[in-house]
């Protein structure tokens, strides 16, 4: 049997796994980490030093309790969570904490580079908006304007799981489909873009980024540092996977576009694969390189999707906290049971979950409407549940009517497909079989099925996802529930967006936050 070390960068925990050729999950550790800390408002900062110290320990763990021999690990894949930035020297040391994918800052006040001529090119392309938001948000930017001695010190811009790949081979490179959002990357060519202005306009330079391999290329192998720090035998390849979203996409078995799937993470996401490069000229959807090389994942983007679960345990759970405590269960398993009581609709309480701002609208809100004196708790945690639900069917319409995929089922991953009552309602919801895999840790899976394609274990990914991805569950569609849904969201929800957009934005005007620009 040929076995897999699989490190999982995740925002709020960081996880490693092993896997084998038939994509059993033979072991797993798991260590809790707080997804930021923020020294001004709109700031979220992670500790790169302690995040991979973490990273090395849970690693050594995972390789030393799986009891499985040395000589059968085969490689060494990495996924992360993605667009966390982690500047660092010549070493690889960070220079200053990791600008994480939560963090909101912005540069105001610069202007496009190459001149009227191209300004006038920009505007007359309809870019230049576009380009100039990129601008204003890119880190690199604001650490040449408000940390420039940081910005030298830097050697390289790595990511999250470039970071770990450097410590554990001592070279720097990252993955074409972990390269997503602020970055200057052609994302049709799944290359560093080949425009010098576009460098400009982020504010950073090549030669400060790292070369990029596919998920199906061996990067490099352990070194000699790399196998003490992490417990990990000498000399094994390792391969850097897509992207923590991308890799659940194929982690669920998906090769092809009338399957997509959910994940119930930190951010909830709906992905489907295209073959084709389509963009969404909104940005209602993102595009990403796939987990397959040459190939593409659409992402529907919920940004603190279930860490809103967390926010909601940390608010207002306390009471079940302490009685599931008791019960000797998880809080979030006494409060799905609680949710389970409450009808579909959640007797009127609608939730828009814009805890963090729609990508296209950064002055897009929250919004819960529909309260009365009989509401609890729980109606308002399942209206959060339900909220994240409609905005996944919305973002999946919107996806298939520009791709021209028709989606037949879906396949979930993270932690929140591991409730069979959310399962439940996602499939009401969204209308549509909806599958728990046989682990809920897809991207981990995904990024084993990278490496067994790259090892060459499998010939295909057909052959290596037939061997290694299974449905365990299907929920259905319950027919009354899903009538319910369908007229709440068609004749509700759809509305709500653009009813409160127009207050979110005289809000943002007199209150200053957030600040429009």
């Amino acid at each position: 049997m040929k076995y897999f070390i699989v490190i999982d960068g995740g925002t709020q925990n960081i996880k490693a796994f092993i896997f084998d050729e038939r994509g059993d999950e033979v072991y797993g550790e798991a260590y809790s980490v707080s997804p930021y800390f923020a020294t001004q408002p709109d700031f979220a900062e992670q500790d790169a030093e302690e995040y991979l110290r973490i990273t090395k320990e849970v690693t050594r763990r995972a390789v030393e309790n799986s009891r499985v021999p040395r000589d059968e690990f085969v490689a060494v894949a990495i996924t992360s969570h993605r667009s966390t930035i982690v500047p660092v020297d010549e070493g690889g040391k960070p220079v200053r904490p990791a600008i994480t994918w939560l963090d909101e800052r912005k540069t105001e006040g610069l202007k496009l580079p190459g001149g009227p001529l191209l300004s006038l090119a920009f505007r007359i392309s309809g870019m230049a908006s576009k380009l100039k938001e990129y601008q204003r948000r890119s880190k690199f930017n604001w650490l040449k304007v408000y940390e420039p001695e940081s910005y030298q010190r830097t050697h390289i811009f790595l990511t999250v799981s470039s970071h770990i790949f450097h410590a554990l081979t001592g070279e720097f490179k990252d993955c074409s489909s972990m390269i997503v959002g602020l970055f200057p990357i052609d994302l049709k060519g799944l290359r560093w873009h080949p425009w010098k202005v576009v460098y400009k306009i982020f504010g950073v330079e090549r030669d400060k980024l790292p070369p990029l391999v596919s998920p199906t290329e061996i990067a490099g192998t352990i070194s000699e540092d790399g196998a003490r720090e992490f417990g990990i035998p000498q000399g094994l390849p390792v391969i850097i996977g897509a992207g923590d979203k991308q890799s659940e996409l194929l982690g669920a078995g998906v090769i092809g576009d009338d399957v997509a799937e959910i994940s119930y993470g930190t951010a909830a996401v709906i992905e489907l694969l295209s073959s084709k490069f389509v963009e969404h000229p909104k940005m209602d959807f993102f595009t990403w390189g796939a987990a397959i090389p040459n190939q593409w994942a659409l992402e529907g983007f919920v940004g603190r999707g279930y860490w809103m679960v967390s926010w909601f345990k940390r608010e207002f759970a306390k009471y079940e906290e302490e009685e599931a405590e008791k019960l000797g269960i998880e809080p979030e398993d006494l409060l799905n049971r609680k949710m389970g009581e409450i009808p579909p609709g959640s007797m009127g309480l609608i939730l828009q979950p814009y805890w963090h701002p729609r990508e296209n609208d950064p002055s897009s809100k929250g919004a819960i409407i529909g309260f009365s004196g009989e509401h609890t708790r729980t109606h308002i945690y399942r209206a959060i549940v339900e909220g994240i639900a409609y905005e996944l069917r919305r973002l999946k319409e919107i996806m298939e009517k520009r791709s021209s995929s028709r989606i037949r089922e879906l396949r979930a991953g993270g932690g929140g497909s591991k409730s069979d009552e959310i399962m439940q309602i996602t499939a009401d919801i969204l209308n549509l079989p909806t599958c728990r895999m046989h682990t809920s840790n897809l991207s981990a899976l995904g990024a084993a099925i990278d490496a067994a394609v790259a090892l060459k274990i499998y010939d295909s990914f057909s052959k290596a996802v037939d061997s290694m991805v299974r449905v365990k569950e299907t929920f259905t569609p319950h027919e009354e529930n899903a009538k319910v849904y369908d007229r709440l969201f068609n004749e509700v929800y759809k509305k709500v967006y653009p009813t409160l957009s127009p207050l979110h934005n005289k809000i943002a005007e007199i209150t200053g936050y957030p600040k429009i620009t």
